[in-house]
């Protein structure tokens, strides 16, 4: 028996890739509450995206930042015809191991995972760079500083594009009135999840007093602490079963919020 049996709590994922999450949380003996705060949606135009993969060999590398930009583009791939073995004349990175494995069950090997799960960690680190093209396939709200930094470190060309879009929502009103009755943990797997969450204003975050947070990496952890949220508990590893596991050792030891500092 686990420290979540009988628990109430929150899932902020979007509805679409929520289901690994809640089955794991469910089978953990909890009680789960949809609240989906992102929606991942098309690019608002796929022409920079369909010029770039029809010229992937004049790609060094292949960049992803997010698992959704790997779902993203091999989904545009499968539209035009493309074969993920397309991916071959490129080498591939990765920004951690959550998108990696993503890649590995496409048939794709990541040829470059940095040491932090970080997308500027992939920019400052990945090698070589110097004198190569390179595309960045990523999400609409990400971090533009990637592409300035590959640029800066000498690659010849930088193609940045949006191979989809992440989409802010309000936490829908069954969900609040969930949240309303008494919840014992929300998870939020990006910080996109928390920036959605948090657009339901003050009320929504005084919702969270007393409430086990619990967060999927390093980013959304100090997203967190950047407006003034204590994260209780951070995942070791960045995947579905990591999370569950995190938030059970929290309940079974009534962990504090994690440490300013280490992040442990």
């Amino acid at each position: 028996m686990t420290a979540l049996v009988g628990k109430r709590i929150i899932v902020t994922r979007a509805d679409e890739q929520a289901d690994g999450l809640c089955r794991a949380l469910e089978r953990a003996g909890a009680f789960v509450i949809r609240c989906p705060t992102i929606r991942i949606a098309p690019p608002t135009s796929n022409e920079a995206l369909d010029e770039a993969l029809g010229r992937l060999g004049e790609y060094r590398w292949l960049v992803f930042t997010s698992s959704n930009g790997v779902r993203a583009v091999l989904s545009r791939m499968a539209d035009l015809g493309l074969s993920p073995n397309t991916l071959d004349s490129a080498r591939v990175a990765a920004v951690g191991a959550s998108t990696a494995r993503v890649l590995e069950g496409n048939g794709i090997r990541a040829g470059f995972v940095p040491r932090l799960e970080r997308s500027r960690a992939l920019a400052e680190s990945l090698v070589p760079v110097q004198g190569e093209d390179i595309l960045l396939a990523r999400t609409d709200i990400a971090d533009p500083a990637v592409a300035d930094i590959l640029r800066r470190r000498g690659a010849a060309r930088v193609d940045d594009i949006v191979a989809y879009r992440t989409v802010l929502l309000l936490p829908p009103p069954g969900a609040l009135e969930e949240l309303r009755r008494g919840v014992d943990g929300i998870t939020f797997t990006s910080p996109s999840t928390l920036r959605g969450f948090l657009k339901g204003g003050p009320e929504v975050r005084g919702l969270l007093e007393g409430v086990i947070v619990a967060s999927l990496g390093p980013a959304t952890t100090e997203l967190a602490r950047g407006v003034g949220i204590a994260v209780d508990v951070e995942a070791d590893q960045r995947s579905v079963n990591g999370l569950v596991d995190a938030l059970d050792q929290a309940f079974a030891s009534g962990t504090a919020a994690v440490d300013e500092e280490s992040g442990e």
